[in-house]
């Protein structure tokens, strides 16, 4: 069982809402799941320029090439004697794009000034408002942002795949919004996400 009382409350909530909108599939993936806690998927480690960074190399890759690309990256970024630039990124792995979107994060200074105490104090549309104007930045990475480096807990991805496929498979809309299971929507990705793995049949 998990410690993180949050989570378990999440669990429960959702579990409640899932019965009460007759969900009953999620509802039953649910109540089999083991609870997910938001606190140890949290990046930690990462400042935020790059946390973004790393996030732009997950985009569109998979899992394994991400992890593969990203430990180039970051032995770079923490060299302090190499200068970074979008021809040294593309070395790593990178597309030309996502190279130049990475190089334009890390030197942007609004990035480099904001707190992260600052980031969270900010509303849905103020976030939007910082980080969209960013190259490389859309609704998919502001999501994870908000998930992974804010904790935010009631952040829906309805722009991911996955989540689209699941929505699809457990709600019969791929379009699905997630509004029913507001304010735990970012668990509700979580087990949408989890269930991937998972035998559903």
């Amino acid at each position: 069982m998990v410690s993180d009382s949050s989570a378990v409350k999440a669990h429960k909530s959702l579990l409640k809402i899932s019965k009460r909108n007759k969900h009953i599939q999620f509802y039953e993936y649910l109540y089999k799941s083991k609870i997910i806690s938001i606190n140890s998927r949290l990046d930690k480690e990462n400042n935020l320029q790059f946390f973004i960074a790393k996030t732009i190399i997950s985009q569109q890759v998979s899992v394994g090439a991400a992890k593969s690309i990203w430990k180039k990256v970051e032995i770079l970024l923490k060299e302090k004697k190499i200068i970074i630039t979008p021809e040294r990124l593309v070395k790593c792995g990178l597309s030309k794009p996502k190279a130049s979107y990475i190089y334009e994060v890390l030197n942007n200074v609004e990035l480099q000034l904001v707190s992260k105490k600052t980031l969270k104090k900010m509303q849905d549309d103020e976030l939007s408002k910082f980080f969209l104007k960013i190259k490389g930045i859309g609704p998919w990475t502001l999501g994870i942002i908000k998930m992974f480096y804010l904790g935010n807990l009631d952040t829906y991805l309805n722009g991911d795949l996955a989540i689209k496929k699941r929505a699809l498979y457990f709600f019969n809309d791929s379009e699905y919004s997630g509004e029913d299971y507001s304010p735990y929507r970012t668990y509700l990705c979580l087990y949408l996400w989890q269930s991937i793995s998972t035998s559903l049949d």
